[in-house]
């Protein structure tokens, strides 16, 4: 939080990569900040797009399945909205955050 306090973005990507820190813990983490009012230093990313090559891509589905391109419009949004993350937020975190950024 210290870093948002002073004008950083938060990129919480990763999503999918469940090996790295778990499905729940990061949700929960977004929602918290979300909660303490740093829904406008918060983006959302995946890195599914990253090219990897630690294993075969059956090795990667059975390793990481939850990463790719739909894993946060179909499993992270939903997940936020249940911990009451509201839809002006999530348009926040997805796009007037990184349009701000890009500005």
């Amino acid at each position: 939080m210290r870093v948002a306090d002073k004008g950083s973005l938060l990129g919480m990507d990763r999503f999918g990569l469940d090996v790295l820190l778990p499905f729940e813990q990061r949700v929960d983490t977004v929602a918290e900040l979300v909660r303490r009012g740093y829904t406008d230093r918060v983006v959302l990313a995946h890195d599914a797009s990253c090219f990897i090559d630690w294993f075969d891509a059956e090795a990667k589905v059975q390793a990481v399945p939850k990463w790719n391109f739909r894993h946060i419009s179909e499993d992270v949004l939903p997940a936020l909205r249940e911990r009451g993350v509201t839809e002006a937020d999530i348009d926040m975190m997805l796009v007037a955050n990184p349009r701000r950024y890009f500005e």
